[in-house]
């Protein structure tokens, strides 16, 4: 899916667009915005967003003109993120920058790494590489070696390894 070309140059109502879909954020058939079960208001959006609440309407509205988007926007939910609470759970985590983030192989040769070594891999969230900043997080049973994050960084399409925890 191009979702550049679905909004036709609407920089801001994509970047509205990218956040809903990065978030799990739900459109419903009414307009409505749902983080599971929460309804979120259009202006909290646009604030987090950096855009007037309006552009939120703008892209809402795009989104409910378009099967495709519909299809999507309708049917994505949340996922826990345990990115920021790794450190407090006594858990290790990753960023992993690629080279290419439509590169196949990356996630299979870091969580092989990391199994080798016997740890245990508790998440792995992959942003879509429709983004141009797309990261792999990977939260593992307990932090990951300085030794094992030179290996890492040698996995074909590794650009750059971020340890957050």
């Amino acid at each position: 899916m191009d979702l550049e070309g679905e909004f036709g140059g609407k920089k801001g109502q994509l970047k509205v667009a990218e956040f809903l879909l990065r978030h799990g954020i739900r459109v419903s058939a009414d307009g409505g915005l749902f983080a599971g079960g929460v309804e979120l208001a259009y202006a909290k959006v646009g604030a987090v967003v950096g855009v007037d609440r309006r552009v939120v309407v703008g892209a809402v509205e795009e989104i409910l003109k378009k099967p495709l988007l519909v299809d999507i926007f309708t049917r994505i939910s949340t996922t826990p993120l345990l990115r920021d609470a790794a450190g407090a759970l006594g858990y290790g985590a990753l960023e992993i920058v690629p080279k290419d983030a439509s590169a196949s192989g990356i996630i299979a040769g870091v969580t092989r790494i990391v199994a080798d070594a016997g740890i245990s891999v508790r998440q792995v969230i992959a942003d879509d590489p429709m983004f141009t900043d797309a990261r792999l997080l990977i939260v593992t049973s307990k932090p990951v070696p300085r030794d094992l994050i030179d290996v890492v960084l040698k996995v074909e399409g590794v650009k750059e390894v971020v340890v957050l925890a």
